[in-house]
């Protein structure tokens, strides 16, 4: 059982801050990369939607003439 009355070196107090900060620096690397993917992952979307959508506009213009649409 540790001593409550236990005063921690200054050393240990300035490791245990570089520690810490180090975690949170890692942390907010992994927040950023997150919002990173997900961003990218939202422009292939919307660029696989367009892309579909295009396709799907060249097949409707071979299959019905120009003006008669279902």
């Amino acid at each position: 059982m540790i001593d409550p009355m236990y005063v921690q070196p200054r050393a240990e107090r300035e490791e245990a801050a570089r520690e810490v900060e180090s975690l949170l620096w890692l942390a907010a690397g992994a927040a950023w990369a997150v919002v990173a993917v997900r961003a990218w992952s939202r422009v292939k979307r919307v660029e696989a939607r367009k892309h579909v959508f295009s396709v799907s506009e060249r097949l409707l213009g071979q299959v019905f003439p120009e003006g008669v649409r279902p």
